[in-house]
């Protein structure tokens, strides 16, 4: 008997230390599990955004040691902007992007971030978002949608394209169809400038320009060069009438579920990828420009101030609509400029 009670007690202290040195070696469940990270985005596979979020995903996936497993999609392959964001909170995909008008339709006070000809330089763009208003934007918008964001990339300005004349003034924009995206802010702007807003998927648009289902298209000079909307356009003017900051967000719930190791990776080649295309995007936006020259009339517009009385009317609404919070917002981010 007492040999038997010998040999369960040398069984037993086998079994302890077996599992304290499992906990000292950090062999748990958490470290062997794999996290598909999917990533979405409507972009061009040769588009700066999309080649930053490859090396990102790149980063990610070595620094990890293959515990996420993340994959990039571009040209739209899981959806449009508006169903790639919904699917971050029914936990489709992990990442995506958007600008702060599409975002809108979730928050309305995000429409702020993306008015225009709101912004006076690049550097006017990171103090907001970079600053006390993202973060406090940010913060807002995760506790509404269950979304976090984790940084602003830019997509510069955007101008418009079309095949009918160029664009000095606004009463140039009379009577031409310029496609947008399902943004308010954007459709209101094209609308205020004497056009008509036709919103349209941007995985429908190049169809639609060869075809002359719509006259014409606003995007950033990158997007315009990289989706070769020059082959099926004539005029390129600098209308420059929006800044669409690109907004980087992810699921909640996956990041949450990520452990603190893989979290912080992502976070810190998310900020990595923040500067690359910050950097990058500013370079290529006049390059792409100069570029196009070959291939459509580009006009550079001399006077804006008859474009920036004309979409007055889109401040005055947003203010009517989600009152002082907005008119303070304004004021705080024409006091950075």
């Amino acid at each position: 008997m007492r040999k038997k009670t010998i040999v369960a007690l040398l069984l037993l202290a086998v079994l302890v230390s077996g599992i304290v040195m499992s906990g000292c070696t950090g062999n748990s469940k958490e470290d062997d599990k794999v996290y598909t990270m999917r990533i979405g985005n409507v972009t061009a596979p040769d588009h700066i955004l999309n080649q930053t979020f490859e090396k990102m995903a790149k980063a990610i996936n070595e620094r990890s040691g293959g515990r996420i497993q993340a994959t990039v999609y571009p040209s739209g392959q899981l959806g449009t902007l508006r169903t790639m964001t919904e699917g971050l909170q029914t936990n489709t995909l992990e990442m995506t992007t958007q600008s702060p008008g599409g975002l809108a339709s979730f928050l309305p006070l995000m429409g702020v971030l993306e008015m225009p000809y709101m912004y006076t330089s690049h550097q006017h763009v990171y103090d907001v978002v970079d600053g006390e208003i993202g973060q406090e934007l940010n913060e807002k918008f995760l506790e509404k949608t269950n979304i976090r964001i984790m940084g602003y990339w830019m997509n510069l300005y955007r101008h418009t394209t079309n095949n009918v004349r160029p664009i000095n003034t606004p009463a140039d924009f009379a009577g031409l169809d310029i496609r947008v995206p399902e943004t308010k802010t954007v459709m209101d702007t094209i609308s205020c400038l004497g056009a008509n807003a036709v919103p349209m998927a941007v995985g429908d648009l190049y169809t639609a320009l060869s075809q002359g289902q719509v006259d014409g298209q606003e995007n950033p000079a990158t997007i315009i060069e990289a989706s070769k909307y020059y082959e099926v356009q004539k005029y390129l003017s600098t209308t420059g009438h929006v800044y669409s900051p690109t907004v980087v967000m992810i699921s909640e719930d996956f990041y949450q579920s990520l452990p603190e190791d893989l979290r912080r990776i992502v976070e810190e080649e998310v900020a990595n990828a923040t500067q690359t295309a910050r950097e990058e995007s500013e370079k290529l936006d006049e390059e792409s420009i100069e570029r196009m020259r070959e291939f459509m009339e580009v006009n550079d517009v001399a006077d804006l101030a008859p474009f920036r009385e004309a979409v007055q009317p889109v401040y005055d609404d947003m203010v009517k609509s989600l009152g002082q919070e907005a008119q303070d917002y304004f004021d705080r981010i024409a006091a950075l400029g």
